[in-house]
């Protein structure tokens, strides 16, 4: 972090100074536990914490100043604050101003952090990068992603998340991105949005920040997103692979167990592009970071290199003791359980096809239809399925709606139950798609399936 002096960040996060405004803070945190040398400390308030009770605890750990919404009497300067989530929110937008260069925000219902990280793959062939860590793409993530920026740091990337409206908002107000990229509409988070216009209105708040002369790039094979081409008021770059007038397309797809080749159509330019990851689904990721790339001047074969050079932490796909494995538990949601799905049916095997499902959340009154939806695609993805957790009934009603039979079918209440019943029923040359909500922790049924202790064939 480019050094502040407590007098800066006060002016940033509009809070006024109580002691020696000259201090010099290299860092900015709210963990007390693990907070660097000479940081600010944030004192962040939630339902559950509060950031106050452990100020003595980050002054001990070598916090040379605080941020604070109570008064206190410390022997570190203290910049008091009405809020102190607005503040770290408006510390990071007076923070990114001190920058020119170009940053890239991110959002979309799925495959957001994969685009992410294909950007970033793509722009450090020409850029220092700087991008979002994991999924830290909320109001408490997101600014501490933008106290990253180095003086070296030449772009950066965004990704921001959301689950109700105006979060976007406020983060983009911040993050002033110079390119927004919205990387589809789904249904997460329908409960509280209410439908997918709902949705669609929540993403779209992204290019609110939009810093004058900046451009979205949108998914043009999105219905909700292709109708709003007149309306943006901004520059608008459209990616796709069904709709022949998006100015970012891909043609030729060749899929298999580990790669996706297909040539790319980048405005008037075209070329040969591969992604090492599995799955259809990828390629508007792919579409999403070229169309970034060349909006900031990256050549053809520098895309292309980027494209090739990203590693997906989210979906591996790997053999194990004769098993073909999909390990996607990271999360889920009825548009990325269906993509998981298609690649589980596109796998080249010789076996049966497992697809392992948890339940799904933040689904709303959408809950119901949503694992239908999925347990639907399973019965013509899958041999098998086997399901856990809220939603397993409902997954059950679609699979058996599209002719998957009923000893097809099994149901499970515990982690250890469905692993063991993997175990008896999968054999060598099979495949076995496993993917569910956070919450169920499917890596569980996963670890427990593949644990050689367990194993007794």
């Amino acid at each position: 972090m480019k050094p502040l002096t407590v007098a800066q960040a006060a002016s940033f996060a509009g809070g006024r100074v109580v002691g020696d405004e000259t201090v010099c803070i290299t860092g900015i945190s709210t963990d007390s536990r693990s907070i660097p040398e000479g940081a600010l400390f944030l004192a962040l308030c939630g339902e559950r914490f509060d950031g106050h009770k452990f100020i003595g605890k980050a002054i001990e750990n070598g916090a040379a100043a605080v941020v604070s919404s109570e008064e206190i009497d410390v022997p570190v300067p203290v910049i008091r604050v009405e809020d102190t989530g607005r503040a770290l929110l408006a510390l990071a937008g007076g923070y990114r101003s001190l920058f020119h260069m170009p940053v890239v925000g991110i959002t979309g219902s799925v495959g957001k952090t994969t685009t992410k990280e294909m950007t970033a793959s793509v722009l450090r062939e020409k850029y220092r990068t700087m991008y979002t860590q994991g999924n830290l793409n909320n109001e408490i993530g997101m600014p501490l992603t933008v106290f990253r920026m180095e003086d070296e740091t030449e772009a950066a990337v965004l990704e921001m998340g959301m689950s109700d409206f105006q979060e976007i908002s406020r983060m983009t107000a911040q993050a002033k991105p110079d390119i927004a990229v919205i990387t589809n509409i789904g249904v997460s988070h329908i409960e509280f949005l209410g439908s997918r216009e709902g949705i669609c209105k929540a993403k779209l708040e992204i290019l609110e920040g939009l810093r004058p002369g900046g451009t979205a790039i949108l998914c043009g094979d999105e219905p909700l997103l292709w109708e709003k081409r007149e309306s943006l008021g901004v520059k608008t770059i459209y990616f796709g692979i069904e709709n022949p007038a998006c100015e970012v397309r891909a043609e030729n797809i060749m899929l298999s167990d580990d790669c996706v080749q297909f040539t790319a159509k980048v405005f008037d330019r075209t070329f040969a592009a591969e992604i090492h990851t599995a799955g259809r689904h990828n390629v508007y990721n792919a579409l999403a970071a070229a169309a970034v790339g060349a909006v900031l001047g990256l050549q053809d074969e520098e895309i292309a290199a980027g494209l090739a050079a990203f590693t997906d932490l989210h979906q591996s796909v790997y053999r194990k003791d004769g098993f073909m494995v999909i390990d996607a538990c990271y999360n889920a949601s009825p548009d990325s359980v269906e993509a998981s799905l298609d690649v589980l049916h596109e796998l080249d095997v010789n076996g049966k096809r497992f697809a392992v499902l948890g339940g799904m959340r933040e689904l709303g009154g959408y809950q119901d239809e949503g694992h239908r939806r999925c347990g639907r695609r399973a019965a013509v993805c899958a041999d098998f399925l086997y399901a856990l957790g809220d939603g397993a009934e409902q997954y059950r009603e679609g699979a058996r709606e599209a002719g998957m039979p009923d000893d097809a079918i099994r149901l499970f209440s515990t982690h250890e139950e469905m692993a063991q019943a993997l175990r008896e029923a999968a054999k060598p040359g099979d495949a076995l798609l496993f993917k569910g909500s956070r919450y169920w922790a499917m890596e569980k049924v996963l670890d427990g399936f593949l644990a050689e202790d367990n194993r007794e064939r």
